[in-house]
């Protein structure tokens, strides 16, 4: 399915939006000045660092898939454009709706970001009326990014017993936290979204 994603999301602190080809730069520093923190627990991480270039052709592929509707890619920036955060974005690969995932420079956790963009998106994604539902998945190992959920009012709904692999390719579960279309209204998440 394809799906109209908004191209800014504005939240109390942070700006989201796609990453653009000038932006290349920024993402490869970040990306390349927390390889071990991201290794940890994004497979895609495994891969790095790459050269600019093949960064440029990444955001070149994330614009597309925007276009296209089948992959919302953000930049996680502050408010003022100034620093790239990390990372999040609006996937469609949820029956009836779409998973957020979402990652932060290590320097920058702790300080509620990825749970201010994930509400962020949360607001976003059921601000298209054929989403019915959001997920976010992740490690059961990372405490840290399953408590987002748990604060925005996600409910757990299971743990899928060794769907996929670590980033080092050992077997790993995941949970599945799920909100409701009907349930968004309930959670206090308010965010806007330009």
């Amino acid at each position: 399915m394809a799906y109209l994603f908004p191209p800014i999301v504005v939240t109390e602190r942070l700006m989201l939006r796609p990453w653009t080809i000038a932006d290349a730069p920024l993402l490869k520093r970040a990306v390349d000045e927390n390889l071990a923190h991201l290794q940890a627990w994004m497979p895609w991480a495994m891969d790095e660092p790459s050269p600019l270039d093949v960064i440029e052709q990444r955001i070149t592929k994330f614009a597309a898939d925007f276009a296209a509707g089948t992959d919302g890619v953000y930049a996680i920036f502050t408010r003022d454009e100034t620093f790239a955060l990390g990372g999040t974005g609006l996937h469609g690969r949820v029956d009836r709706g779409l998973e957020i995932g979402y990652w932060i420079q290590q320097a920058h956790c702790g300080r509620g970001y990825a749970t201010e963009a994930a509400a962020g998106l949360t607001a976003a994604a059921f601000g298209i009326p054929a989403v019915e539902q959001v997920q976010i998945r992740c490690d059961p190992a990372n405490a840290i990014s399953s408590a987002i959920p748990r604060r925005l009012g996600f409910r757990h709904i299971e743990t899928l017993i060794g769907d996929t692999v670590t980033p080092r390719g050992a077997p790993r579960d995941t949970m599945v936290w799920q909100m409701l279309r009907g349930q968004f209204g309930r959670t206090g998440i308010i965010q806007d979204v330009d």
